[in-house]
């Protein structure tokens, strides 16, 4: 399946500027000069204005990084890009402003051209004056760009040949340009196949986008969230920290060993271990990476089955637990929270929450039932009550069924 891009699901709804304009630009210019020559003078004519517009490495000028980028060889091409520039033009634009997307997909344009010229050259001389057109290089950097920012996002398209509506991924995207581009750029100059396509382009373009992003949220020109590829590449270096921190307390890795519980004075004393994962669950916590918070409280729960953690990081971990559709373990995180947290504002939402986890996921009516007693008496809203009611029939008619 090939999927043509639409749009993101990171659209803000604002209207863009330059985006249409740009759009515009390219087909005025392809219905200006494109078309098949129709006569030898036609194409004389042709040929010398390519040779002065499109980019080239013999017979170079600096307007050509520029101008290349309005050119077109065909509708397919022209259209092609153009969904591309409208699907990641639009989300980049609001982003970045008008002026700081014009910015980077003239440069873009300008930087994937100089690649696919000077490396082409280097890599086939022969082939030297093939010239350039196109705006495929601009619309990689987009694409870049919108990694870089937006590395969780989603790309929606008609799915070719179904003609149906879709959503893939940018990771995947990203992934599969790549490797397309990459895969054909090694065909086409080992002298095994001739795409036509400017590979080396979409490459260079892709690199200049996802640097551009980078370096704009680096710097702080661009504001950070807890969305952008530097949060997702400092989470990931935390984790490795984190996990490392564990592998020498003795509480992970493949060596590690994790030491028992030691009992004194009636109680559950924690080890050295335990109270390290404890810390590292509250940074990690800290830093909003709940899955590990998460994968680390279960590691504490096979150790400790009593841990509990406080009441916010206690309610998260259990949220995501249930999220990522580890359900027993959610239970106990739910019934740890409302057992110690009893006057908690939250208790009664993760009353709820355990019952239908106990009910529905784990099939077990008679916990649940037990879990929505702990409600009696409770002021619930008309939303709580109501899903309680509904929570107790689902209960009552499965152990009726089962009698």
């Amino acid at each position: 399946m090939f999927l043509i891009p639409t749009g993101t699901d990171r659209e803000d709804g604002r209207k863009p500027f330059f985006v249409p304009l740009l759009v515009v630009a390219c087909i005025a210019c392809f219905l200006l000069t494109g078309g098949r020559p129709r006569n030898l003078d036609a194409l004389e004519q042709q040929i010398k204005f390519l040779k002065r517009y499109a980019l080239s490495y013999e017979g170079f000028e600096w307007w050509q990084v520029f101008t290349y980028q309005f050119l077109h060889g065909g509708w397919f091409h022209l259209l092609s890009n153009m969904f591309f520039l409208a699907a990641f033009g639009v989300v980049l634009e609001s982003r970045l402003g008008r002026l700081g997307f014009l910015a980077i997909y003239l440069a873009g344009g300008a930087v994937a051209g100089l690649a696919q010229a000077w490396i082409g050259h280097w890599l086939s001389p022969s082939e030297s004056w093939a010239p350039i057109i196109g705006a495929s290089g601009s619309t990689s950097a987009l694409l870049g760009a919108v990694f870089a920012l937006y590395p969780r996002g989603n790309v929606r398209g008609i799915a070719i040949p179904q003609f149906m509506p879709a959503q893939t991924s940018i990771q995947w995207m990203m992934a599969f340009a790549i490797a397309v581009d990459v895969v054909r750029t090694i065909v086409d100059w080992s002298g095994a196949g001739n795409s036509g396509i400017a590979t080396l382009a979409h490459l260079g373009g892709i690199l200049f986008g996802f640097a551009i992003g980078i370096a704009l949220l680096a710097s702080g020109l661009l504001r950070r969230d807890d969305a952008d590829m530097l949060f997702l590449m400092k989470q990931w270096w935390r984790r490795r920290e984190m996990r490392l921190a564990l592998e020498s307390a003795g509480t992970g890795g493949a060596s590690g060993t994790v030491a028992a519980r030691v009992r004194a004075d009636a109680g559950v004393r924690e080890t050295d271990a335990q109270q390290v994962l404890r810390s590292t669950i509250a940074a990690a916590h800290r830093e909003r990476d709940y899955t590990l918070a998460a994968d680390l409280y279960a590691k504490l729960l096979r150790e400790l089955p009593t841990a509990t953690l406080p009441a916010g990081i206690q309610l998260d971990v259990a949220n995501e637990l249930a999220q990522s559709g580890r359900h027993a373990l959610a239970a106990q995180a739910y019934g740890r929270f409302v057992e110690r947290f009893r006057t908690h504002p939250a208790c009664d939402d993760a009353r709820l929450l355990l019952a239908s986890i106990e009910g529905r996921r784990l099939g077990d009516p008679a916990a649940a039932l037990r879990t929505l007693d702990g409600l009696a008496g409770r002021p619930l809203d008309d939303d709580r009550a109501r899903l309680a009611a509904e929570l107790r029939a689902e209960c009552e008619a499965v152990q009726g069924t089962r009698r």
